[in-house]
């Protein structure tokens, strides 16, 4: 019987806390790319998303005329005429027996995605969770935008991730919830959901995990 890698997959809203879940993850042993988005003063300990992911969500969301800030339609998605090549090509050379895939994006983009990476993979669900209105005006801090601009674009991020968590199937035994307003204060649960499913001891890494994940790292 072949062996699947465990990829674990993020899913997420701008803003919510996933960089700071991502940075755990990679401590717990979960590669997150070899090459990575570099780190910026609203995310000074990094992003921890794969720069190739990162650029075909872009191309993805840009066959469609759509971009991050002008989020599509699941519909328009699933009918993007997008090459799969592309696709093919990246997991090809990003694949590991254990690694995870980090961009707010895929909550736009999973339905191209997800034929592909079941392929291979073992895939674990990881669903980052803020209150709504934290991430949005975190984005306002970040962007300097308005309320109602920034609760436009997140809006259909969040109808997505509800989708994919609630609606669209996944078996609960394929997920890991995370709360950010948690995950700051005691980090211990989500280690060890992660930490089991790798295979690792319950609390490998736990201190390293806290050291890292701080109340600094909330910067609205």
């Amino acid at each position: 019987m072949e062996v699947k890698n465990k990829l674990f997959l993020l899913l997420c809203l701008h803003r919510s806390g996933s960089s700071a879940t991502a940075g755990a993850m990679h401590l717990l042993g979960i590669n997150m790319g070899d090459k990575l988005l570099p780190a910026t003063r609203f995310n000074p300990k990094g992003h921890y998303e794969n720069i190739e992911f990162f650029q075909i969500n872009q191309e993805i969301l840009q066959s469609v005329n759509a971009s991050w800030n002008k989020p599509p339609s699941r519909e328009k998605i699933k009918a993007a005429n997008f090459p799969s090549h592309k696709i093919q090509t990246f997991l090809k050379s990003n694949m590991k027996p254990i690694w995870g895939l980090k961009d707010p994006r895929t909550l736009l983009t999973i339905e191209l995605w997800k034929p592909y990476l079941e392929q291979d993979n073992e895939i674990t669900y990881v669903f980052v969770h803020r209150p709504f209105d934290a991430s949005v005006n975190s984005m306002v801090h970040r962007d300097k935008i308005g309320i109602g601009n920034a609760t436009q674009i997140l809006t259909p991020y969040l109808k997505n991730l509800y989708h994919y968590r609630h609606t669209y199937g996944i078996p609960s035994e394929k997920i890991i919830d995370v709360y950010y307003q948690d995950i700051l204060i005691d980090p211990e649960p989500f280690v060890r959901k992660v930490n089991i499913k790798i295979g690792n001891p319950p609390d490998h890494n736990l201190d390293k995990v806290k050291g890292f994940l701080n109340q600094d790292l909330k910067k609205f």
